[in-house]
């Protein structure tokens, strides 16, 4: 008798909850010879995601968290195992699982033994659990979908050719469960059976990669660059200036986009806010400078000083379309100072918020830099005395949406919220579930920026959904193509522009893994709306640049490099016919844009700087 282990262990590793998910998933695969099939209808519930989640604990040296039922999960788990769960139901396992459901049994029974078998143990012996597709019988006549658990052991038993493959099955939590292959005792000389009865015809390991960014509950999030000691507080907190939650760009991220400006990273937190979006003042203080430098990066902005916690503090607000205030004006935490846009060197409209404290320091950045993100991260604090209590009900905004000081259209104009905004509702909760999608019906809801109104409730949705709006904020690096799956197979819906915002749908941490990668595929919302899918390669987060071409262009003469590819944006810097430029992003659609009036180029200096030139003015 043969016996091979892996570190895999269902009573260590897998779940103690069963495949039992309420939310099917609303994808449809358009086949390549006709005909459409859903996802639920190959796979059964959520055990690809289950599966690639536990084999996710186990290379993180964790154990999962110990829910006995997927009710109780919470949002974040849920979502993650629902995002896991697209990775393995990939156009190309799906179109395998349909070869194996027609092929004949003699011709399956013999791949099986000559290729999939021999591969499996290999990668045991080696030490790695496998993840499996389970083909099972009769699939043709309407019987279950097909099934995925996790091989992490093997026993063989040469002399009666019988081998017992160990599994972790997500139908079968905290139990060890048995794939049977015996090769003499059936009409073709195979056959394959499950230890709880299911009868097999197939099964096929697919690929699993490691995550980078995997879910919280595996591994803690980085610290800070500026922290606290343990049990140590800020000594003051933060008003939310913008109405949006989303972070587009942490402190000290992307070091390679802030070199050429001497930071080792990025020295504040970018605030997703749509353009001519309200900027609130984070503290009660005095405005000290309220204007556009010349060629200053952060465009028009507001310094504000303050006094918190017996420390001079100052607040920088960047990148502005307008400003409301002058300087000397005294302001109070919560005033709106000004309105967001994309000014000076920015891609998309956002807050960038920078945090001085006199006295302190962060390593390798200006004296009195400090990372914003401890001073506001525990959330706003919500407006004394509501009118009303929460309900605990958060609800999406499903498109750009109209925040109003009464629920009527009538009622005066407080905001204009992006899509996928999430809004925390006030009232019964009963009752705010009835009005939740119903037309004519307004619901009572607070910003992440404190702002109080109402909103119409036929434009918001519930977060009880499969792939619920993330935290993350992306943008195209030019055109991008959004499509209706995660493949060039799949029906074009929109073609998106380089300044619209995009909300990521599901785990924010498994795209951000995604993103840049070739291959690799995001689910997001428009600002219209409309959800899909585009490549992860061509898209990017505030500060990240395109990856490099091998395509070189130099100016005729001399040519400004600007922060967006318009004329009216910022000037970063000035290139002459000396100066090589290395063209960012798609080699071939850049080499068809060179010579043409009104079309721009992403290039990067030979002194680092990233922008925009004239794709006119470069050969």
């Amino acid at each position: 008798m043969i016996k091979v282990q892996t570190g895999f262990h269902p009573a260590y590793h897998g779940f103690l909850f069963k495949n039992e998910f309420s939310e099917p998933l609303p994808i449809v695969y358009k086949l390549p010879f006709g005909g459409s099939i859903e996802t639920n209808q190959v796979l059964d519930g959520l055990c690809g995601g289950m599966c690639f989640t536990a084999l996710d604990y186990y290379y993180a040296e964790s154990g999962p968290p110990s829910f006995t039922d997927p009710a109780d999960l919470n949002l974040k788990l849920r979502v993650y195992i629902y995002d896991r769960h697209l990775e393995v139901i990939k156009i190309e396992f799906i179109l395998e699982m349909l070869q194996w459901m027609v092929m004949e049994e003699k011709k399956s029974a013999a791949r099986m033994a000559r290729y999939e078998i021999p591969k499996l143990k290999r990668k045991l012996e080696k030490g790695e659990p496998v993840a499996l597709i389970l083909i099972r019988e009769n699939k043709t006549h309407g019987s279950e979908p097909n099934h995925c658990v996790v091989a992490y052991g093997y026993e063989l038993d040469e002399e009666n050719k019988n081998l017992s493959i160990q599994v972790y099955d997500p139908n079968y939590p905290d139990q060890e469960t048995n794939l049977h292959v015996t090769s003499h005792q059936s009409a073709n000389g195979f056959s394959l059976t499950h230890s709880e009865g299911d009868s097999l015809i197939a099964l096929f390991s697919i690929p699993y990669q490691v995550q980078k960014k995997p879910h919280p509950l595996i591994k803690p999030a980085p610290q800070p660059a500026f922290s606290f000691e343990p049990g140590q507080l800020p000594g003051f907190k933060l008003h939310w200036p913008v109405d949006s939650h989303y972070v587009n760009q942490y402190f000290n991220e992307n070091p390679q986009w802030y070199k050429p400006f001497k930071l080792p990273g990025h020295e504040g937190l970018d605030l997703f806010a749509l353009s001519g979006a309200n900027i609130y003042a984070a503290a009660d203080g005095v405005v000290y400078q309220a204007n556009f430098p010349p060629k200053h990066p952060y465009g028009q902005q507001i310094r504000i000083k303050h006094n918190l916690g017996g420390k001079v503090v100052h607040t920088i607000y960047a990148h502005l379309s307008k400003i409301l205030v002058k300087n000397g004006q005294k302001v109070s935490a919560g005033e709106i100072i000004g309105l967001a846009d994309n000014t000076g060197n920015s891609q998309g409209s956002h807050l960038h918020l920078t945090l001085k404290i006199e006295g302190e320091t962060t390593p390798g950045y200006p004296s009195n830099i400090v990372d914003p993100w401890p001073y506001l991260k525990e959330g706003p604090i919500l407006n004394p005395d509501p009118p009303e209590p929460l309900s605990g009900i958060t609800v999406f905004t499903k498109e750009q949406l109209n925040m109003r000081a009464a629920p009527t259209i009538s009622g005066e104009l407080l905001t204009t919220l992006p899509a996928a905004e999430s809004l925390e509702v006030f009232g019964d909760p009963e009752v705010v579930k009835a009005k939740i999608g119903v037309e004519g019906e307004w619901l009572h809801v607070q910003t992440a920026g404190n702002l109080v109104g109402y909103v119409a409730a036929w434009y918001v949705q519930s977060s009880e959904q499969a792939f619920p709006p993330s935290d993350l904020v992306v943008y195209p690096f030019d055109e991008v193509n959004l499509r209706s799956g995660p493949s060039i197979r799949f029906e074009l819906l929109d073609t998106l522009k380089f300044d619209d915002p995009l909300i990521i749908l599901g785990d924010a941490d498994l795209a951000r893994g995604k993103i840049g990668q070739e291959n690799e595929w995001v689910q997001v919302q428009t600002q219209t709306g409309q959800r899909g899918f585009v490549a992860a390669w061509l898209v990017h987060i505030t500060g990240e640049q395109a990856p490099p071409t091998d395509l070189v262009v130099h100016p005729f003469i001399w040519v400004n490099v600007r922060a967006r590819p318009t004329i009216e944006s910022n000037i970063l810097c000035e290139v002459t016919d000396q100066d090589a430029l290395v063209v960012l992003g798609d080699q071939d659609e850049a080499e068809a844009k060179i010579g043409q009036q009104d079309l721009w180029l992403n290039v990067k200096t030979p002194e680092g700087f990233i922008g925009y030139v004239a794709a006119w003015l470069v050969h």
